[in-house]
């Protein structure tokens, strides 16, 4: 369990920061410098400074939630409940990050932007984990009908 969370967690910080690389180096030279709330990069020496710290605080964040998607793995517990704690496992990432990094609680697009990748993710992850789930009850019905088509 351990392995998968830690394995979950790297992936996760290193796909969300070459993603954002590549945003990043898309958007660039069109807007001559980094995507950075200006009060988060006040609070460095340069720019680059500012940005390798928002890209560690997107991988964190991204991380986290990746390592958190081992709460579906629990089959004691139902999808709804295996939901509502990976909710609050990925609030408990992205609220944070977005309001050091994004302003998140100053700036209404920030707000909307957030919102959108939260419900986007959440609902992405939701809908993985429910077809799965879907796919593991149908496998037990066909065993279920089997044995009892064998009496």
């Amino acid at each position: 369990m351990v392995k998968r969370v830690l394995t979950r967690f790297i992936n996760g910080i290193c796909c969300s920061v070459t993603i954002t690389l590549i945003i990043q180096i898309l958007v660039m030279p069109g807007m001559g410098h980094a995507l950075l709330l200006p009060e988060f990069a006040s609070r460095f020496d340069s720019e680059v400074m500012a940005f390798a710290a928002q890209l560690m605080l997107i991988g964190v964040m991204s991380g986290i939630t990746s390592a958190g998607t081992v709460v579906f793995e629990t089959k004691r517990i139902g999808l709804l409940s295996q939901s509502l704690i990976f909710l609050v496992i990925m609030l408990s990432a992205w609220i944070p990050t977005s309001c050091i990094a994004w302003g998140f609680h100053r700036y209404r697009l920030s707000m909307i932007v957030t919102v959108i990748s939260v419900v986007v993710s959440y609902g992405i992850t939701w809908w993985v984990q429910y077809v799965l789930c879907r796919k593991d009850i149908d496998a037990i019905n066909a065993k279920l009908q089997e044995k009892e088509g064998s009496k």
